[in-house]
């Protein structure tokens, strides 16, 4: 179809729609007028042949309407047809008039109406053509009344005259201001409608870019309410617009460093990359770039932000860097043996990486190894607490006396005082001969305290009395031993808050806290995880006599997107298990643990859903107690550990991963400490 075509077809539209307001406003106006005179006539006691009278135009005035409607979609000439419906309301206003009085009717007005009815449809013409033939009807119908009343057909009355000399003009008049406004309304609603459409064309096009884009896309108001969210943008997060819109653009992205309500003055460009968990529990990494946006008086109205997901850039970014710490890793190892031939250099015995303020604990140790200072190391479980104590004994001028390590979690309570201090022969039931302790055993050396803090309190007197005096007194004896011993003591407690809650002596904390060196936990030194992982490589490689000379950047990766809860230790015997079951002298992800790998946040929900029992519904509505589920479980975990160690605890401590003592105490506080084998395996069956 042609323009003009179409612009035709959008006139007899538009000419149309005018035609059938006019039908409709010509029975609502003629029906109200009346109405209101016959009205008037009749509560001024007029004659009443006045309804009868008005009831000819109104009959009319709708049949013509009805009819004129309902053939209107096959009438072809519609200006035509336009105009004969204004002639028709001028013959009708001039009836009107006739009936009302003629000379002395009210309602000469109403050609005004028609002649502004004309503009609207036709314009100029069509409101001068009204204007003109609501002249003739109009003088043709005051010269019959003055024919009618004086039977002279030449006007002489003056009031005949003013009423033509008035009334006409104004008739022409309006035409010309009607027609000129019609003509302007109708430019300007044409200019609006093109505007209009130019604008949906312009969001149909911006709609268009925006959802192709493929980056995801949010655009917010000043203070980062979001107010649109592409397609992309929904795909990237798993969330729909409608649950985003309105929210805060950092309440979606909360790795987002803006701050949307702070002062805006400086309004660049920021540029954020951040780890990102969407609502399904996947991880992914993006790149969110966070642009001002303004009007074209430069007044700030909002940001359109722009998002892709980075997750496999930053995955190669890392593989990248992984393949070079391990190439540094294994130079520093060549170099490392190389200087080990010194006789001199400084041996640290397996205590590996620089990172998370490891390079302080070595310089701290280089300082403290030459003197006889006691050391307090506190750190996580597995964190190499007992290598740090070895590099200060064997670096120091006592690496030619004994060491002697001790976990004293791990000695049951009415054995840990013979253990670290010695007996008599007599001393109780089962000492036949004397017996060196602990102590004793480490004279002119080092003795390394682990889990200092799960010493009972009269066992901290005496510790503190050998470290004041350097003396102690057998269980059972009766004389002092003298002994000189350096006392290295280790804890993963916070000691400050054993002492609070008074497990722990305040005077053998500051006893033993001369010098404190804190380990931090490998999550918070990932960084020298590719060091440990090819120092323990070359470690079991030997052991198990494999040749193994690497680890794969996929391995790695999963390495370092593992917490290890178990830290350096950790670490260890998952490097241990993978070397073990390789069959390459390549360590892939395939030789790791299953729980190395793990699963997403949502995989683990799915699948307590499924195994739940009862399934999920039914667990959480019985009305349960998270406590109460909690000991069940960690009870079942006891009872399973007890039946798998024959009954024995401290392996079953060992199996938990926790210390004898604790073990123990989880054990009185189910009513399990004295149970026997058969009773584990009935208990176990009920559970």
């Amino acid at each position: 179809m042609s323009l003009d075509q179409k612009t035709l077809n959008e006139e007899k539209r538009e000419l149309i729609r005018k035609i059938k307001w006019l039908l409709f406003l010509r029975v609502v106006i003629l029906t109200f007028f009346l109405g209101s005179t016959a009205l008037f006539h009749f509560f001024k006691g007029g004659d009443t042949g006045i309804f009868r009278s008005l009831q000819a135009p109104l009959i009319a005035a709708y049949v013509i309407s009805i009819s004129s409607a309902l053939i209107l979609p096959w009438i072809r000439g519609l200006v035509f047809f336009a105009h004969a419906q204004i002639d028709f309301d001028v013959l009708l206003i001039t009836g009107i008039v006739f009936i009302t009085g003629d000379i002395e009717s009210p309602f000469p007005f109403l050609y005004n109406l028609a002649v502004i009815n004309s503009a609207i449809l036709l314009f100029y013409g069509g409101a001068f053509v009204t204007a003109g033939f609501s002249s003739l009807c109009y003088a043709g119908l005051l010269l019959w009344g003055n024919y009618r009343w004086s039977g002279v057909l030449v006007p002489t009355s003056s009031q005949l005259l003013m009423d033509l000399m008035l009334n006409i003009p104004t008739f022409f008049i309006i035409a010309s201001l009607s027609g000129f406004l019609a003509r302007k309304v109708f430019e300007a609603e044409r200019l609006l409608i093109k505007k209009q459409k130019e604008y949906l064309d312009l969001e149909a096009l911006k709609e268009a870019l925006l959802q192709g884009v493929g980056s995801g896309v949010a655009i917010t108001d000043n203070k980062g309410h979001i107010n649109y969210f592409n397609a992309p943008a929904q795909a990237l997060t798993s969330v729909e617009e409608g649950a985003v819109k309105g929210r805060k653009l950092s309440d979606i992205f909360p790795g987002l460093a803006y701050n949307f309500d702070g002062s805006q003055e400086s309004r660049r460009i920021i540029v954020n990359d951040f780890p990102f968990t969407d609502s399904q529990g996947h991880n992914k990494h993006l790149r969110l770039t966070l642009a001002p946006l303004s009007d074209p008086a430069e007044k700030a109205i909002g940001f359109v932000s722009i998002f892709e997901d980075i997750t496999k850039q930053k995955e190669l970014e890392e593989k990248i860097r992984l393949e070079a710490e391990m190439r540094k890793a294994r130079e520093r190892e060549l170099t490392k043996d190389k200087s080990d031939e010194s006789p001199s250099s400084f041996r640290f015995g397996g205590v590996v990486g620089q990172g998370g303020g490891v390079d302080k604990i070595y310089r701290l140790v280089e300082k403290v190894a030459a003197t006889d200072t006691s050391v307090l190391i506190t750190g996580d479980s597995g964190t190499g607490k007992e290598l740090v104590a070895r590099a200060i004994h064997f670096n120091g001028p006592r690496r030619d006396r004994p060491f002697v390590a001790v976990n004293c979690g791990a000695i049951p309570e009415n054995l840990i005082e013979s253990e670290l201090f010695g007996h008599v022969r007599g001393a109780f039931t089962g000492a036949v001969s004397d017996h060196d302790g602990l102590f004793k055993q480490a004279d002119g050396g080092s003795i390394f305290l682990d889990e200092v803090a799960e010493l009972p309190l009269h066992l901290q007197v005496k510790l503190l009395r050998v470290l004041q005096e350097r003396s102690f007194t057998p269980v059972g004896g009766s004389k002092q031993v003298k002994v000189d011993v350096r006392v290295i003591s280790a804890s993963n407690k916070d000691l400050r808050k054993e002492m609070e809650k008074g497990r722990f002596r305040e005077d053998l904390f500051y006893r033993l806290n001369v010098v404190q060196m804190t380990l931090p936990p490998l999550r918070n030194r990932k960084e020298d995880i590719p060091s440990l992982a090819n120092y323990f490589i070359q470690k079991f490689a030997r052991s198990l006599n494999k040749k193994v000379e690497e680890i794969s950047s996929e391995a790695l990766m999963c390495l370092m997107n593992y917490s290890f809860p178990g830290n350096i230790r950790e670490l260890e015997n998952i490097i241990e298990h993978a070397v073990a079951v390789t069959n390459k002298n390549i360590l892939t992800d395939e030789d790791l643990p299953p729980q190395i790998k793990g699963i997403s946040i949502a995989e683990e929900v799915k699948l307590f859903e499924r195994t739940a029992p009862g399934g999920a519904d039914v667990f959480f509505n019985k009305g349960m107690s998270l406590d109460e589920e909690l000991s069940t479980h960690e009870k079942c975990l006891l009872l399973g550990a007890l039946k798998r160690s024959g009954g024995v605890q401290k392996r079953a401590a060992e199996l938990l991963g926790i210390n004898y003592r604790s073990f123990r105490h989880r054990l009185e506080k189910y009513g399990l400490l004295e149970m026997k084998n058969h009773q584990l395996e009935e208990e176990g069956a009920a559970e």
